[in-house]
């Protein structure tokens, strides 16, 4: 009798063990499989970057101009949910391919590859709790504009995180006149609604960092 039920409590804890979700991996902020990745692992700091979004366990985070991926694919194990946006379509193609060969089963719904305009990131009301620019808001026509846009689709207390190239001459990067300064940064943001939390123009080598506040 008491093999019996040794037995059937080992198949109960086995069907749990099976629904249940697999854990993040442990390489989440390991580097990539391509050069390129592993290079921009070095001067990007992933690691670092996440750390600065806190504790997002529980998060829906929006990563505009997502790319092919690079904080996408690392965020998605550690949040609620990650919205990919990209406004190409290629792109979006390319992540949900990612999402599926790069994430376990379990994991894959926590990845949205969401295609949006140039002008518009296509959030709804109170959608998310962060959202992340990386290397991209300079490439917007009209930053402030789109930041206002942001604004909506963060719930109270939601913040923007902003890791873009620093107004000077670095290594890396695109031309200075196409890059903003953290003051004129400070000032859109301002103006679209936020309130600055903190900046850091220090722990990386070629960009800084600002955290801003939904008001």
């Amino acid at each position: 009798m008491r093999t019996l039920f040794f037995l059937l409590l080992l198949f109960v804890l086995g069907c749990g063990g099976a629904d249940a979700p697999a854990p993040p991996p442990e390489d989440v902020y390991a580097t990539g499989n391509t050069e390129e990745d592993r290079d921009r692992h070095v001067w990007q700091k992933p690691g670092l970057v996440i750390e600065v979004l806190g504790d997002i366990e529980e998060k829906v985070i929006a990563d505009i101009g997502a790319g092919e991926g690079f904080f996408a694919r690392r965020l998605a194990p550690l949040a609620d949910r990650v919205i990919a946006i990209e406004i190409d379509q290629r792109w979006i193609d390319y992540l949900d391919t990612l999402r599926v060969s790069e994430l376990p089963t379990s994991l894959q719904g926590r990845l949205e590859p969401r295609l949006a305009l140039p002008d518009d990131p296509m959030l709804e009301e109170e959608e998310v709790d962060i959202v992340l620019f990386v290397n991209t808001l300079y490439l917007i026509d009209n930053p402030e504009a789109y930041l206002k846009k942001i604004r909506p689709a963060l719930r109270p207390g939601g913040r923007v995180v902003i890791v873009d190239w620093k107004k000077e001459e670095t290594a890396l990067g695109p031309d200075l006149a196409d890059r903003i300064g953290l003051s004129d940064l400070a000032h859109m943001l301002e103006q679209a609604g936020f309130a600055i939390v903190s900046t850091d123009n220090t722990e990386l080598d070629y960009q800084y960092i600002m955290v801003a506040e939904r008001k």
